[in-house]
């Protein structure tokens, strides 16, 4: 499959998405992970319940970062979900890795790409935003209830929709290297 042989050209995978575990963004997340099954390059992704909970379980040899490795003040805050945020997509972009997002809905409208993370609300979206601004492959999967790519212009300008996720819905890719369109 195309979209395995994708996914497999890079080092490393990072995921990043809802915490919600019946959300849409699970299902999409629950559907993509079989077309991973022979990954095997390194995994990363966080320690909450929903798509990290699901990746989890898919690779239990993942990096998992924990959001208690980086308290604030020594106690978890938002703060402290925002560091670890950071540090999984930096750990990504900067071994060459591909993030693969699931969002659970539209993007804050303040997100734009940056090189420090800036979520306003949204981990996902603030991943998605920090990996482009660290010049990392994103990969976002969207479930097929959302129409378009629901993010500001500054974020919505650099990905391109390259094809039908194992979900229904749609694949937008972020890439710093030229990718053909409707690879998947």
């Amino acid at each position: 499959m195309v979209l395995a042989s994708f996914v497999g050209s890079f080092p490393c995978v990072a995921f990043s998405g809802s915490r919600l575990g019946g959300s849409p963004a699970s299902a999409s997340c629950r559907a993509f992970l079989p077309v991973l099954g022979g990954f095997r390059g390194s995994v990363g992704v966080g320690c909450a319940s929903g798509v990290d909970s699901l990746v989890r379980s898919a690779f239990p040899s993942a990096s998992v970062f924990s959001v208690s490795s980086f308290l604030v003040g020594g106690r978890v805050s938002r703060a402290s979900f925002a560091r670890r945020s950071s540090a999984l997509v930096s750990w990504c972009a900067s071994s060459g890795g591909l993030l693969v997002a699931f969002p659970l809905g539209a993007c804050p409208s303040a997100v734009r790409p940056s090189s420090s993370f800036g979520g306003f609300g949204s981990g996902s979206w603030g991943s998605v935003a920090l990996g482009v601004g660290l010049g990392c492959s994103v990969l976002v999967v969207l479930p097929s209830s959302v129409v378009g790519f629901p993010a500001p212009s500054a974020l919505a300008s650099r990905f391109r929709c390259v094809g039908v996720a194992p979900c229904g819905g749609a694949l937008w890719l972020s890439s710093p290297a030229p990718v053909q369109l409707s690879l998947f």
